[in-house]
């Protein structure tokens, strides 16, 4: 059977496509030396621990990469509030001058434009 029969199987399935495109943030070693020089935070930590759980953004729906990541850059502080303050709640200790290159360079940017919803359930929102 080839992919328009298995794309027939899935539309028997309860599965949904969600109007959003998924970005995950991925930390790359910038950032890990940063946290590294956290003070009284002695744990050595790696880019392999780091990176198995990362943070996933949904933007508007967007097939197009660079519509996205116009998107994602000019939302770049929130994504640095988000991936600091996960690890460092003391603002005082993130870096001062972050901008769209530094983002680039202390975190990899994925996009994903197909999301889809395998649960029968409604999505809960929870502000935070």
């Amino acid at each position: 059977m080839g992919s328009t029969g298995s794309l027939n199987f899935l539309r028997k399935k309860s599965m949904q496509s969600i109007n959003r495109t998924a970005v995950v943030v991925k930390p790359k070693q910038p950032f890990i030396d940063w946290l590294k020089s956290m003070p009284d935070d002695d744990f050595d930590y790696t880019l392999e621990q780091i990176s198995a759980d990362n943070l996933t953004f949904l933007i508007p729906q967007s097939d197009n990469t660079d519509e996205a990541m116009e998107y994602i850059r000019k939302r770049y502080g929130l994504i640095f509030e988000w991936a600091f303050g996960v690890w460092v709640a003391t603002e005082d200790l993130w870096p001062e001058k972050r901008n769209w290159k530094m983002l680039n360079e202390w975190f990899d940017i994925e996009i994903y434009s197909e999301v889809f919803d395998l649960v029968d359930g409604s999505i809960e929102k929870e502000d935070v």
